[in-house]
């Protein structure tokens, strides 16, 4: 159980109601729980907060509270965001985060590993010559860490990971289970007799900060340039992401895409669910791309696509819709 105060202290803000409670943990505002914590952002789930069961509710200073309520209220600038920290408490302390430091027997480490402070090493970790692991890091069961690998401060790396050599990962990551990052790209030469020559991949793979890499990514290192991912962006499960790709800040990629070599996706762009983009494309910034779409040519900024092949979104909606129509059409024009 988590005292108000201590909630209050991490999420910054202001306390107006009963000052000494014991929190549980979350729930929904509409599925209130008495000694649970919830949250509500704008004025449409003002509704909820006269019957709900929860004891304390983070609410934005800016709304206008009825005062006929009987919850305790933390009232912060951003309400959606201080309820993300306090799930970030909550996890830490139900996961025992905090207190489970230190190197597991099994694991094999070389010599010349440099190890920071307060890390966490599971069992059966291993972690090859000359890899650096900033303050904080985890590792848990069964991953393996190339040589010249480098991992900053707070990152997570789940367990059965796979990261190859001279990987570089920033501040904050957290890699999920089963991730590849770091192995050969599908780079092939063919020659006049069909035979097929495989491209030696001497790039590698670079991965900014905050950056969240879903359970079973595959990440290609470079064929000659590194393959990069930026500041800020999450990959959801099962996404593949081809050897010298460039991803910008911020980006949003879903669950079982698939991203050629070399391309470029700027900042601030969303791919949906199964999307495919071929090779050596540009995606610029703020696109957003719908889910099972293929995208067979470069998408300028701002723009918004969808279908197979991909393209503007309405325009997409208005052929479909004709399509659809095609059966009648022709059964007037043929008299059938």
């Amino acid at each position: 159980m988590i005292h108000i105060s201590k909630i209050n202290e991490i999420i910054n803000g202001t306390i107006h109601g009963n000052d000494d409670i014991y929190i549980k943990g979350p729930c929904s505002i509409q599925a209130g729980k008495k000694n649970h914590l919830s949250y509500i952002k704008n004025n449409d789930y003002l509704k909820y907060l006269k019957d709900t069961l929860a004891s304390v509710v983070i609410v934005d200073d800016k709304l206008e509270i009825p005062n006929n309520i009987n919850v305790t209220l933390l009232k912060v600038e951003n309400a959606a965001l201080a309820f993300i920290d306090f799930l970030n408490l909550y996890n830490n302390i139900v996961n025992d985060i905090d207190v489970n430091t230190g190197i597991c027997s099994s694991a094999t480490i070389d010599d010349s590993v440099d190890i920071g402070n307060n890390v966490s090493i599971g069992p059966n970790v291993v972690i090859e010559e000359s890899v650096i692991l900033s303050d904080n890091v985890v590792i848990k069961a069964n991953a393996y860490i190339g040589k010249k690998t480098i991992i900053g401060n707070n990152s997570v790396i789940q367990s059965n990971v796979s990261i190859y050599r001279s990987t570089i990962i920033g501040d904050y990551c957290k890699i999920k289970s089963g991730a590849v990052i770091g192995g050969l790209g599908f780079g092939l030469i063919t020659d006049n007799k069909a035979k097929h020559h495989r491209i030696p991949h001497v790039g590698n793979v670079c991965i900014g900060n905050n950056v969240v890499i879903g359970s079973n990514c595959t990440i290609d290192r470079g064929t000659i340039d590194d393959t990069i991912i930026s500041d800020g962006t999450n990959l959801d499960n099962q996404v593949h992401i081809g050897h010298n790709v460039n991803i910008g800040n911020n980006c949003l990629i879903c669950a079982q895409v698939g991203i050629g070599g070399s391309t470029k996706i700027h900042n601030n762009v969303i791919i949906g669910g199964q999307a495919g983009i071929i090779d050596n494309l540009v995606i610029e910034e703020d696109v957003i791309i719908g889910p099972r779409s293929y995208v067979v040519k470069s998408i300028s900024k701002k723009s918004y696509v969808s279908g197979n092949p991909a393209r503007n979104h309405k325009d997409h909606i208005k052929q479909d819709i004709l399509i659809s129509k095609l059966p009648d059409i022709y059964k007037k024009i043929s008299g059938n």
